[in-house]
């Protein structure tokens, strides 16, 4: 049931707010995105048994400095691009 309400969550954050902006351009970013994360997670799991996400966990317990470079990646990354949206006119 966790997983369900993250998909929910995950989606629904990103694809209903520029749904109902109008935002057709940006709702079609986050479509393509996960769009590419679905046939990313279906070959993850059909070549390896795991899914992406359990893979990044198994890295967490191994390799946790790796696995906080990663997620400091991408905070970076997303603040780069929130800022980009809040900041520039």
């Amino acid at each position: 049931m966790g997983e369900l309400i993250f998909v929910i969550l995950l989606a629904g954050g990103f694809l209903i707010p520029p749904l109902l902006a109008h935002q057709r351009w940006l709702l079609g970013v986050f479509g393509m995105f996960f769009a590419c994360f679905g046939v990313i997670e279906f070959l993850a799991v059909k070549t390896t048994g795991e899914t992406v996400s359990q893979k990044f966990w198994k890295l967490k317990r191994t390799k946790p400095k790796l696995a906080w470079l990663v997620i400091g990646g991408m905070i970076m990354g997303w603040a780069a691009l929130l800022a980009h949206f809040i900041f520039h006119s």
